[in-house]
Order: C-alpha cells, then structure tokens, then sequence
C-alpha cells in the first residue's frame, strides 16, 4: 500500500513537470532544446516563492490547518523535502535546467471534509487569477500561476483529509542550483 501510495505522489509531481513544460513558464529564454528557462531564477528562490505560494494558500483558509511533511494518517508516507527534477529528460539526458518541486501534506482537515477543503483550495487558487490546467472537477486540481508555477492539491482518497499540496517552479539553470536554506518540516497557517 505505501508503495502504491509513493508511486501516486510521483506520478501528481511529474504531472506538474509536465504542466510546466507544456503551459509555459514566465522565463527569459529557451534552451538548445526549447525548455523556458529563468535565467534570474535560483533554487533557493523557487523554493522560497513556492513556501510563499503555500502559506498564502493556508492563509485563506480555515484555522487549524498547516502544511507538514508528516501526514495525520500514519498509513501514508512521511514526505521527503523538496528537490530538483530536469526540465528535459524525455531523451534520458538529465544535464540542463532543472525545476524545484516540492510537496507537502495538509494536515488537521476535519474528517469528513475532505472535498470541501479541496475545493476550497482549487477556489482560492482560481479566486487569485491562477489558470486551472485540469478539468474543473478533476482530481488532482492544478493551476499555473502568473509567475509560472504549477500547484495541485490531490486527495489521498482516504476519506480522512488526507490532503496533499505540491508545487513545480519554472524551469532554471543547472547552476543555479544549490540553497543553504533547509525546507521547514511544518508550514503554519499564518495568523
């Protein structure tokens, strides 16, 4: 089950890969292999912009809920930080730009309400102008930010709220990689 569970959670981070690639990203040039890339983006800015995505998104909703790499159901997976992925690997070439991704879990949904904090999320997302690249009633529900982030929320379709948020920044330059900044484990709903 935690293997089925994982490859689920692969599978929503690699559809917000591929979201980026086919939607566009707000970037300054494209490399030899026709990926946006953002030059001006680093690692570390992506990964704070992505944080920053997140929390406005606590923000608006009900108290009592925050964003963890450790689930409320112990029968899901323990979440591993945010890491980078290759922009272009469809010929195995891994060299080249690169995007943070990022998952969290939103924990202290109430039982039971599982869909209306998903829709909630989806709503707050299309409320800020951000363009859902899913059907409206799909699951996972993602969106494309202005800047060029992908967000998804994805039910873990446990019946319990177990919710998951990630996010996949606009693509940037290999070297640009690396941050000193450690990814906080929790993610407080701001007061």
């Amino acid at each position: 089950m935690m293997t089925v569970i994982k490859l689920h959670i692969h599978s929503v981070l690699a559809m917000i890969g591929i979201a980026l690639i086919l939607f566009g990203t707000s970037t300054a040039c494209s490399d030899s292999k026709g990926v946006q890339v953002s030059t001006s983006l680093t690692e570390s800015t992506a990964r704070d912009r992505i944080i920053t995505y997140f929390a406005e998104t606590l923000q608006s909703l009900p108290s009592g809920v925050r964003l963890s790499l450790t689930p409320d159901n112990r029968d899901l997976s323990v979440l591993d930080p945010g890491f980078t992925v290759p922009c272009n690997d469809r010929s195995g070439d891994t060299s080249g730009p690169v995007q943070e991704q990022i998952l969290y879990w939103l924990v202290g949904v109430p039982a039971g309400q599982t869909s209306h904090y998903f829709a909630l999320i989806r709503d707050i997302w299309a409320g800020k102008g951000y363009r859902l690249t899913s059907p409206p009633d799909a699951k996972p529900a993602t969106v494309v930010t202005p800047e060029g982030y992908s967000l998804a929320v994805q039910d873990a379709s446990k019946g319990d709220g177990s919710l998951s948020l990630s996010a996949g920044s606009p693509c940037f330059p290999e070297n640009a990689k690396g941050t000193t900044t450690p990814q906080p484990t929790v993610i407080d709903r701001p007061a």
